[in-house]
């Protein structure tokens, strides 16, 4: 099965799903915004989230439209399942109201040969409770990794990226020996580059092994965004877990300064590697 499903990662989300029956139609109305996608999604659904409006105040005073700031963003995978992704399909504006569709991406989008090494960034931590031994990489019984990105509405192509992963073994019923990691990555010859970044991992525990990344990019010279030209792309906490059943959770939160709708896009999608 390669179905995947949405969860309500850290109690942010209760409540604000709300799912839609059948499919949906485009709105129209001046306050909705609707990006296009680079691909379809297999055994796509849709559902709605209600976000809330942030800096009314400060942006009314600098005559820009007040942001909207989306729940936390949470998929999970099963053994069994290859892959899901969550994109945004549509926002309005006035009432922060979001379309999101959830399916199984095509099975080529998890090859990262498309994002060339311009402004990344990438390291790897290992550990383990059961040997003092790290098993290489080949050797690991599951692996996967939570990735968030933007792509741009127009053109459909890549801006930035962030990945949190992890490989283990399975020892006693507890997180065996493994490896960590996390890879940054911006599309510098469009103009987008790495401000900072931090990364914390916890890999020394029974139950769970985690790969958390923050990370800021920046485009001095975008263009689309009406109260750009400077716009900034924040993602707090990619975080995957991987349990030692073989089962794994992604989350993210990301947000731009100006919000840039619809030509900024954003894309979460949780990938199993074995």
């Amino acid at each position: 099965m390669t179905k995947g499903r949405i969860i309500h990662g850290l109690g942010l989300c209760a409540g604000l799903l709300l799912a839609l029956a059948g499919s949906a139609q485009a709105e129209t109305h001046g306050d909705v915004v609707t990006s296009r996608q680079p691909y379809p999604l297999a055994e796509a659904k849709r559902s709605v989230v209600q976000g809330r409006q942030v800096g009314v105040a400060a942006r009314s005073a600098e005559r820009r439209r007040p942001s909207c700031r989306l729940p936390r963003a949470s998929l999970s995978l099963a053994r069994g399942e290859r892959a899901i992704e969550l994109r945004q399909l549509s926002i309005n504006l006035r009432t922060c109201r979001a379309t999101f569709e959830r399916g199984v991406p095509p099975k080529w989008t998890e090859d990262s040969s498309s994002e060339r090494p311009q402004s990344a960034g990438a390291n790897r931590g290992e550990g383990g409770r059961a040997t003092g031994v790290h098993s290489a990489a080949r050797e690991y019984t599951f692996g996967g990794y939570s990735k968030a990105w933007y792509t741009d509405g127009r053109t459909g192509g890549g801006l930035t990226s962030v990945r949190s992963g992890a490989d283990w073994n399975r020892s006693g019923g507890c997180i065996g020996t493994n490896s960590a990691w996390f890879r940054t990555w911006a599309d510098t010859s469009t103009g987008w580059f790495e401000v900072s970044r931090r990364w914390s991992r916890v890999n020394t525990r029974c139950d769970y092994v985690i790969s958390s990344t923050n990370a800021h990019f920046r485009d001095r010279e975008f263009t689309g965004c009406s109260d750009g030209p400077v716009v900034d792309s924040h993602y707090s906490r990619v975080r995957f877990v991987g349990y030692p059943n073989g089962n794994m959770k992604g989350s993210r939160t990301s947000w731009n300064d100006p919000s840039c709708y619809p030509v900024l896009v954003a894309h979460l999608a949780l990938y199993r590697r074995r």
